[in-house]
């Protein structure tokens, strides 16, 4: 992982933490280069579900990808230098009419066998076209389980910037508001590579972690995310030429004080219109 890399995508989101920007500020955090942001890996491996499905599929007209549930478990955050394997395996595969859903599992494994990040993906793939039916169930039948391994000691005590012990259920993030163009989704999607339809659901829970984060005080305090979709719940347009203004809101709904970790809902909203079903992260404070 290079460390302009992480730059570029942490701009792109809107992540103000210096430990993501800057070197000397990775270091006083007791990481050995710069941090990249929580939603880093989800794009990484998003690129890996999407060469799979593109491989395993048959017909002339692939399948429409949506994703209707999403968690990733982080261990550690990805820090520059770090050398990766991307490990995948597809858990189940059903066939309900013009879907097939899908529940994929991934990690991101060091060359010590750890793995630092995890995730798990129901996909939802829609037939727009007769014979276009995938036949990722045959593709991977002879793909093995991820093996489970020891994840990282959490030994480092996050540097949280608010007070755990002052926090109740219930309490209220600070409004972010924002306003974004068709330039700065076009160049998020320059940036992590993915496709015109990819990119806003991924650009959306950037900047709803980058939120959160920032709120922590530590880029590295997130420990899991989860986001589903919904009926009814407007994605991400821009007409070219044009901004729209977007509002983020967060509050805490669960504490545990033998962890000192909160769950934190986040919600996104483009002029009124809500962007999540649900999204939430797990976080622990110092």
């Amino acid at each position: 992982m290079r460390s302009e890399t992480i730059r570029e995508f942490t701009r792109a989101v809107r992540h103000l933490h210096p430990a993501c920007l800057r070197d000397d500020a990775a270091r006083g955090l007791g990481f050995s280069g710069l941090v990249a942001p929580p939603t880093f890996a989800a794009v990484f491996l998003g690129h890996v579900h999407r060469q799979l499905l593109d491989a395993a599929r048959t017909g002339a007209e692939g399948p429409r990808i949506l994703h209707a549930d999403h968690v990733l478990d982080l261990a550690r955050p990805l820090v520059a230098g770090d050398d990766l394997d991307c490990r995948v395996h597809v858990e189940s595969s059903r066939y309900f009419s013009d879907y097939e859903v899908l529940t994929i599992r991934s990690a991101l494994v060091d060359r010590g066998g750890c793995a630092l990040q995890t995730g798990t993906t129901t996909l939802l793939g829609r037939v727009r076209a007769a014979g276009a039916a995938s036949g990722i169930a045959e593709f991977f039948a002879d793909q093995r389980p991820i093996e489970a391994s020891t994840p990282p000691t959490r030994d480092r005590t996050p540097c949280t910037a608010v007070d755990f012990d002052a926090l109740a259920v219930g309490d209220e993030l600070p409004v972010r508001l924002l306003e974004v163009s068709a330039a700065d989704l076009a160049e998020y999607s320059a940036v992590t590579g993915l496709s015109n339809a990819e990119a806003p659901g991924m650009y959306e829970l950037g900047l709803a972690t980058g939120y959160l984060t920032d709120w922590l005080g530590d880029p590295a305090a997130v420990t899991r995310l989860r986001t589903q979709v919904a009926p009814g719940v407007h994605g991400l347009r821009i007409r070219p030429a044009h901004r729209v203004r977007l509002a983020l809101r967060g509050r805490v709904t669960a504490l545990d004080g033998r962890q000192r970790a909160a769950t934190l809902a986040v919600d996104l909203r483009c002029e009124g219109r809500r962007l999540f079903g649900y999204a939430a992260a797990e976080a622990r404070f110092g």
